[in-house]
């Protein structure tokens, strides 16, 4: 019972990841696993499909609230800590957002679900440990499998060496930084809220 999902959006999150990832996912109770019978999809990541799988199997927790939206307006993906003055607990994960993010871009919202988990299971620990808590710690590495995940779906390759994928907001926009022909840019509403999705030339 490594991979726990709850919360009134649970469902609907097991089944975005298993349409990002083409694995057939189960969700028992709280406990998320992966079909026996379930085929690898060629066309989606395997960086991502591994992720899932290395959750799975591993002997800490990787365990999620899954609510639609934040209760205030913005887009955020997820909320790593907990925010007890507008009731969500730590990582809490907000689906109409990643959602939206595939709708203007497949590549992003996979991305940004990879990064989620990636996070999540960077700060994970045995049953009865509290789970990690240095976020900058876990926000790194999840950047680079964001790249992974985009380089999978594009056949583009990534930052290596000094230069590693980055991300920054400028303003309204998000700028994400995956290698020399992957950069991304979510543009944000007045409100806060997605406006666009601004892919990398020729995807």
């Amino acid at each position: 019972m490594t991979f726990q999902v709850y919360g009134p959006r649970a469902q609907q999150f097991v089944d975005l990841l298993s349409q990002f990832t083409g694995l057939r996912l189960t969700l028992t109770g709280e406990t998320v696993a992966v079909s026996p019978d379930t085929l690898l999809n060629p066309f989606e990541s395997e960086t991502l499909q591994n992720l899932v799988f290395d959750i799975v199997g591993s002997g800490n927790v990787v365990r999620l609230a899954a609510f639609s939206t934040a209760p205030i307006n913005g887009f955020f993906g997820d909320w790593f800590h907990a925010n007890p003055d507008l009731h969500r607990p730590r990582r809490s994960v907000f689906v109409e957002d990643i959602a939206r993010a595939a709708q203007f871009s497949a590549i992003m919202g996979r991305a940004i679900m990879g990064h989620i988990l990636q996070e999540y299971f960077g700060a994970a620990r045995p049953a009865g440990q509290q789970p990690g808590a240095a976020y900058a710690h876990y926000h790194v590495p999840a950047i680079h499998t964001e790249a992974q995940i985009a380089s999978d779906l594009t056949g583009r390759s990534i930052w290596t060496g000094a230069t590693r994928p980055w991300e920054h907001t400028y303003g309204n926009i998000n700028v994400r930084s995956y290698g020399p022909g992957l950069k991304f840019q979510l543009v944000m509403a007045a409100g806060g809220g997605l406006a666009w999705v601004i892919q990398p030339q020729g995807i």
